[in-house]
């Protein structure tokens, strides 16, 4: 009796050792993607300031009366094999430390391994800027240097099970040139990735 239960059980025990080799085949192999090929990488974010536009206003003649935007692009490269959705982009634009201007960017999305440029106007409060005691004594020069501050906060989900949280901060120090109406920049980004 003992020869017969034995043979029995002998396709049984076959068949649960290659069910567990194919298991642990498969998590070999997952794992290995994962680390490899679906890695989460953060994303690389750049600002730059392009360009500023400067008019006067329709009723007014002094240095307060003028509109003043000042255009931000912010590139987010998305190395991911998922998208990254991304929130609201808020850019707010400060002069000596006030704030002065702030543009919001309707949330949306970078396909994977996709380079998107998200493209901000911030029209800057000139009236609020002209009460900044700074102002008086930058305006005769022509150059006026504001900041601004772009914050980029999104996730992907790679096969659908793995969120990947990301957030950027990207600060510039941005000259305004009078006239001819320009505006450089120099930048430093921030990246936070959690999970």
């Amino acid at each position: 009796m003992g020869t017969a239960e034995g043979k029995k059980r002998r396709p049984v025990l076959i068949c649960c050792g290659v069910l567990v080799t194919v298991i642990v085949l498969l998590a070999v192999i997952f794992v290995a993607l994962y680390f490899t090929l679906f890695q989460p990488r953060s994303p690389k974010v750049v600002a730059t300031a392009v360009g500023a536009e400067i008019w006067p206003k329709s009723n007014g003649g002094g240095a307060q009366d003028l509109n003043l935007t000042v255009h931000v692009d912010v590139t987010v490269n998305n190395p991911n094999y998922a998208a990254f959705r991304y929130g609201d982009v808020a850019t707010v634009v400060r002069y000596h430390g006030e704030d002065v201007g702030l543009s919001v960017v309707p949330a949306g999305e970078i396909g994977p391994r996709e380079t998107q440029t998200i493209a901000a106007a911030i029209e800057v409060d000139a009236g609020k800027v002209a009460t900044i005691p700074y102002f008086w004594v930058e305006f005769p020069t022509g150059k006026l240097p504001f900041q601004t501050a772009t914050e980029v906060a999104g996730k992907a989900v790679v096969l659908g099970t793995f969120k990947i949280k990301a957030s950027s901060e990207v600060a510039c120090d941005v000259t305004v040139q009078l006239l001819p109406a320009n505006a450089t920049s120099e930048c430093t980004s921030t990246v936070h990735i959690g999970r």
